[in-house]
């Protein structure tokens, strides 16, 4: 059976957080279309979607610690004929 691994990666951008602390901030809504366009382009070459996999990181600011997404894994295996 085929498989094909990508990286789909996340948008971000600081933005202003509490008591005016710039904190990177993931953009979900492009993140969403990424992933989309990368399932519709993969469908098309015969791969469904297997799994996907968040990919996350910390971040430190200074007073802040905090967790972003960077990205996501997705697998994908060739449809079955």
């Amino acid at each position: 059976m085929k498989y094909k691994t990508v990286f789909v990666d996340a948008a971000t951008s600081k933005n202003k957080g509490t008591f005016s602390i710039a904190m990177e901030e993931t953009n979900g809504d492009q993140l969403a279309r990424d992933i989309q366009a990368a399932i519709l382009e993969h469908d098309q070459d015969g791969l469904e979607l297997f799994q996907s996999l968040p990919v996350t990181s910390s971040k430190t600011s200074t007073t802040y610690h905090y967790s972003l997404t960077t990205g996501v894994i997705l697998i994908f295996k060739q449809r079955n004929p």
